[in-house]
């Protein structure tokens, strides 16, 4: 169990199938990251470690698709299987789940963009965040920025991440880094919030 000084939380972000193999926007070397992205929220469960998943849930009008002018193909419609977290992925009853990206006109990368998390976690008393999931360089990035500059301590899980494009993702580390955001593989950042 975390200690009571300590309420950490861990932010699974956009693990969809549609960002995996075979999706519709696939990030890279996304099968590798499912089993150890299950085995990290399985321990961080035992340990009492308070759990978000976060999915992109886009309106079919979205401005971000190509076909209505934006750069993306057609990804995670709202309802649809491939906006569902990816196996063997699932969200727990006591789970958060958080959907962004609702509105045609949003972007949605980050997770407190247009939604209550930094409300809730708030609320929880949640005073250190671990981001990872997808893709490094977009909803990645922009969740633990906002993390950050919300007021929680943030590191980012670099062994469960992953990018689209490699360079950008490179850029964006610097980036997270820079803004002081703890970089971390996730087997340290457990033990080191749970002794």
């Amino acid at each position: 169990m975390a200690s009571e000084h300590m309420k950490p939380l861990i932010v699974i972000v956009d693990v969809q199938r549609d960002f995996c193999d075979a999706g519709a926007l696939p990030a890279r070397g996304t099968a590798s990251l499912l089993g150890p992205l299950h085995i990290c929220i399985e321990a961080a469960r035992q340990r009492g470690i308070q759990i978000a998943f976060t999915q992109d849930w886009h309106p079919s009008n979205h401005a971000s698709f190509q076909q209505n002018g934006g750069r993306w193909p057609v990804h995670c419609v709202a309802g649809s299987a491939g906006a569902e977290l990816a196996p063997p992925l699932t969200a727990g009853p006591s789970d958060i789940v958080v959907r962004n990206g609702t509105e045609p006109n949003s972007e949605g990368y980050s997770a407190f963009e247009g939604t209550d998390l930094a409300g809730t976690l708030h609320a929880l008393q949640i005073n250190l965040v671990a981001v990872c999931g997808i893709a490094t360089e977009y909803c990645v990035r922009a969740t633990a920025l906002d993390a950050i500059n919300a007021g929680f301590t943030t590191s980012l899980l670099v062994d469960l991440v992953r990018p689209i494009r490699e360079d950008d993702a490179t850029i964006a580390l610097a980036e997270m880094a820079k803004a002081g955001i703890a970089l971390a593989e996730s087997k340290q950042w457990l033990a080191g919030c749970c002794r």
